[in-house]
Formats: C-alpha cells, sequence, structure tokens
C-alpha cells in the first residue's frame, strides 16, 4: 500500500490511497471463509458449500467491502501517523469512484481533506468587556411584594363581580330562537376571570353580576375567538367547536375574589417557610438578594456571550468553507443541498470557529478538563435546572445522585464535557482581558438582553 499526501494550499489538500490486491485480499479471504461457514445453500449441508461457489454468489459485494475496508484502514492510518489536524471528514474525490471493480487489480483512491487553520490568539488587557449590575431600587421590591401577596392572598366569596373576580358560571348552548338547544353542550362549572375578558360588551355583561344571575353571552366573543380556550372552558373537543352556536345562557353559580394577604407572619411563613422571615424589613433583604442573585446570573450570561462572539471573531479564523460545504452535503444529505447549503453553513462556521479557538485557547494555556470539572458542571446543569422551578435546596449529594445515572448516557455526558470546556474556557478568557462593571437599571438591562438575543438569533 502506498499512501500520498498534497497540500493545496493551508486549508486544502488530498490524499491518495494505493492498494494492491495483496492489501484486500485477506480481508476478502475472511469475509467469504466466514460466509461459507454460516450459509444454508441449497444442495450443500450449512458451512459445506464451495467456496467458489460463494464468490460466484456473492463476491462482488465482497470484493467492495474488503476494498473499502483497505482503503479506510490506510486513509486513517496515515492521517493519524503524520498528525494531519482535519475538519469533518475525507471525502471521496469525484474522479476515484470506480464502476466496476475486479479481483486482483490494484486501485488508488484520492480523497479531498479540509484542514484546520493556523492562528495566533489575540486577546490582551486592552480587550476591555463591560459586565452589567443591575440596580435593585425600591420599586423592583415593592412590585414582587405586591406580586407576592395576590399569590399568597386569600380566595373569598363575594356577591357582585368586580374587574379582577373569578365568576363560577354554568354555561348552556342555545338555538337560533333564544332557547335551550336539545342535545346541545352543557357545562356546569365554567369559571371566567373577569379581567381576561377583552370583548367590552361581554364584559360588561359580567360586571356587576350578582350571584344567580342569568344572561345570554356569545361564546366566541367571551373566549376571543380562541378554539382553544373555549374548548377548555366547556370540556370539549377542539375539533367540535366550529360547529357551536354562538348564544349560551350563562347562570352565575359563586363569585371569588383574591384578596391581598397583609404584610403578617401567616404571609411571611407562607413565602419563605416558618420561621425563616419575621418582618417586613427582613423580607425586602431577601428579595434584594433573590433579585441581585437573579439579574446577577443574567449580567454573567450577557457578558460571557458578548465576549465570546466579539474575542472569536477577532481572531478571524478562516476556514476551508468550500470543502466543508461539501462534506455537509456527502455526510449528512437528509440536512444539506445544494440549495440550502449556503443558507444553514454559516451556523455549523460559526460553531466550528468557537470550537477551534476554545481548542487553542485551552492548548497554549496547559489547562485540562478533568473528570471532576465534568461532574462539576453536570451538578451545577441540574442545581439551576431545578432552580428554575423553585427548588434551591437541593443538598450537592442528592444533586449528585441524580447526575450519577445520567452521566452514563453517552449523549448526556457530551453536553456536559461541551459544557465544562466553555467554563474552563470563560474562565482563562476573564483572567487576560479587561472587565469594567456599569451599574444600570433593569429596564434598561432588559432591553440590553433583548437586543443581544435579537442579534445572536439573526446571525446564528
Amino acid at each position: 500500500m502506498n499512501v500520498t499526501f498534497e497540500q493545496k494550499d493551508n486549508l486544502n489538500g488530498t490524499i491518495s490511497v494505493n492498494i494492491t490486491a495483496a492489501d484486500y485480499a485477506p480481508e476478502l479471504d475472511k469475509k467469504i471463509n466466514d460466509y461459507r461457514k454460516r450459509a444454508n445453500i441449497p444442495g450443500f449441508r450449512q458451512g459445506m458449500a464451495p467456496k467458489s461457489m460463494i464468490e460466484k454468489m456473492f463476491g462482488t459485494s465482497m470484493l467492495l467491502e474488503a476494498v473499502n475496508t483497505a482503503a479506510s484502514k490506510g486513509l486513517f492510518d496515515y492521517i493519524d501517523e503524520k498528525k494531519l489536524n482535519i475538519l469533518g471528514q475525507p471525502v471521496l474525490n469525484e474522479n476515484s469512484k470506480i464502476d466496476e471493480l475486479v479481483k486482483g487489480s490494484d486501485y488508488t483512491f484520492t480523497f479531498d481533506i479540509g484542514l484546520a487553520p493556523d492562528f495566533k490568539l489575540n486577546i490582551s488587557e486592552k480587550d476591555v468587556y463591560t459586565r452589567y449590575e443591575v440596580v435593585i431600587d425600591d420599586k423592583m421590591i415593592d412590585d414582587e411584594i405586591d406580586r407576592m401577596r395576590k399569590r399568597f392572598g386569600n380566595l373569598t366569596e363575594v356577591e357582585v363581580a368586580g374587574d379582577n373576580d373569578v365568576v363560577y358560571t354554568s354555561m348552556t348552548e342555545l338555538n337560533e330562537s333564544g332557547e335551550v338547544l336539545e342535545g346541545g353542550v352543557h357545562s356546569a362549572s365554567t369559571p371566567v376571570l373577569t379581567s381576561s375578558i377583552k370583548h367590552e360588551a361581554s364584559k360588561a355583561v359580567f360586571i356587576g353580576a350578582k350571584k344567580g344571575a342569568e344572561f345570554n353571552v356569545n361564546v366566541f366573543d367571551l373566549f376571543d375567538q380562541d378554539e382553544t380556550e373555549i374548548s377548555h372552558a366547556l370540556g370539549i373537543n377542539k375539533q367540535t367547536v366550529a360547529d357551536l352556536g354562538k348564544m349560551f345562557k350563562v347562570v352565575v353559580n359563586e363569585i371569588k375574589r383574591n384578596e391581598t394577604a397583609e404584610l403578617n407572619q401567616e404571609f411571611f411563613d407562607k413565602a419563605y417557610g416558618e420561621g425563616v422571615v419575621a418582618s417586613e424589613e427582613q423580607m425586602r433583604e431577601k428579595i434584594k438578594a433573590e433579585l441581585g442573585t437573579y439579574f446577577g446570573g443574567q449580567a454573567d450570561h450577557l457578558f460571557e456571550h458578548k465576549m465570546m462572539d466579539s474575542v472569536v471573531a477577532k481572531q478571524q479564523i478562516i476556514l476551508p468553507d468550500s470543502f466543508l460545504k461539501r462534506w455537509l452535503i456527502d455526510r449528512h444529505p437528509d440536512k444539506f443541498n445544494a440549495d440550502n447549503v449556503e443558507q444553514n453553513y454559516q451556523h455549523e462556521a460559526a460553531y466550528l470557529r468557537n470550537h477551534l479557538f476554545e481548542e487553542k485557547l485551552l492548548s497554549e494555556n496547559n489547562v485540562k478538563v478533568e473528570e471532576a470539572d465534568i461532574k462539576q458542571a453536570a451538578i451545577n446543569y441540574t442545581k439551576n435546572m431545578f432552580g428554575a422551578y423553585g427548588n434551591t435546596g437541593i443538598s450537592d449529594e442528592m444533586l449528585a445522585s441524580i447526575v450519577e445515572p445520567s452521566m452514563k448516557k453517552e449523549e448526556y455526558r457530551s453536553r456536559m464535557i461541551n459544557l465544562a470546556v466553555s467554563n474552563k474556557v470563560r474562565e482563562v478568557l476573564k483572567s487576560k482581558v479587561t472587565i469594567e462593571a456599569k451599574s444600570v437599571s433593569a429596564d434598561d438591562f432588559i432591553k440590553l438582553v433583548q437586543e443581544h438575543n435579537s442579534k445572536h438569533h439573526h446571525n446564528h
């Protein structure tokens, strides 16, 4: 076997693999003999059919497999031996494709390859990035207290419906004459939140209604023409909503109002657990800390994203674009074709540039990702996931027990490795650039996040 490499430029090359009959004959004989032992050929006992017959019947496909195996081994052994840093996978050159294989012949296969670019890191203390610090003011704390007071308030029964009450009704479908439709839809319990009614005329009928009141209403106006909402309210299949009569008779069964909770110990215990908070002042301090933690995490996320985008763009990492597009079409024909590869390639190229930058940054700074880093990344990821649902009191031991089975799954472990690598990259980057803190209001910070997300999603 003879393997040669020709470098066309800094990013592209070809590898030619010349294989002789001696290179693939052992693999071909092995395949024929293995199949012969298993084959059930009419007229012969299992394993006793002549080798020549097996070769005549299946030799072409086995020859193809043997030749491909030999060519692939020669190709990848050469790449490993010469330590070629390739991108994607080699793609067989169109001129190398053979219409017919003949046993005993020599073959040469030429593969096009894309080479990883050689670039120097361009990072210094002169690179200045802003990390925003959200100012937690009294209004934000007041708004959060109001929200919590409503959340932990008590539902009390009232006689007359107001603008933010829940009116519990029964609803019955009417015919065109305004009478109860025989066999029509009847719902014994349909709650209506008055503040959610957008249709003014329908809302006016509910506001001021008393317990026991009866009136007719257009259900499509009442629920803002939303077929899903109508189906849920009436307890019917969404498919049948279009066939409903518009007018329904409504009977008010009960009216309830959410009374805002008083700022007392009962409220503090409901909100934070018994004895955790004993005064409004302590509650305000706790809310301020919670908002600080939330916005701090959001600020870190924004800062790190903007820093990474800027730093990677600054490196000017040039890729073998034409080769990579060919490789994507060849390797993933279900996702890429000649019509969409230009558009979809940009996302793949951005991911690849990030990956190359991360590899080089960690390598040049002698930073390795250890098993402990991967496990910690998984624990932090799980902790944040539970935190999003309000479960912030889970111990690291419990988190580790949750993570351990998932780490045995290849896809999950791969994601955690990528997360651990990203964590290390951010740590190294932060030590090399200049970070400036800037105080902003919550409203201004939210606008900054929205602008970044809009730009980021547009580019990717």
